[in-house]
């Protein structure tokens, strides 16, 4: 499929597409015209993709998260795992953060309120 059904299909915009190709994250086939051509599996791979870069996770994170959905071995799956518990304690300071931001709105709110 090009690049414009793939985008239609998976949700995920043509600049995107091209962004995840660019860094292997996807992979396409060159037909003699030079469009882009995309096997069927890149849909979901696409859709996977834009899903773990909405959830802020980074490149690298997200290049091993797709390793390891093929057969690889267990020092695969432990950089994953060192990788997640890294995004993990990310999350927590950031939730402790906005956490910290909400109270001190909602007590600028409340005493506006008075």
């Amino acid at each position: 499929m090009k690049i414009g059904e793939l985008s239609r299909r998976s949700g995920v915009s043509a600049r995107s597409l091209r962004y995840y190709e660019q860094h292997g994250l996807l992979s396409a086939h060159r037909a003699s015209n030079g469009y882009r051509e995309y096997d069927e599996p890149m849909v979901s791979r696409a859709a996977t993709i834009q899903m773990l870069f909405g959830m802020d996770f980074p490149r690298e994170v997200v290049q091993s998260v797709l390793a390891c959905t093929v057969d690889v071995d267990d020092a695969s799956h432990d950089v994953l795992a060192e990788q997640l518990r890294e995004v993990r304690t990310e999350l927590a300071e950031r939730i402790e953060r906005l956490t910290d931001t909400h109270r001190q709105v909602s007590a600028f709110l409340e005493q506006r309120s008075r």
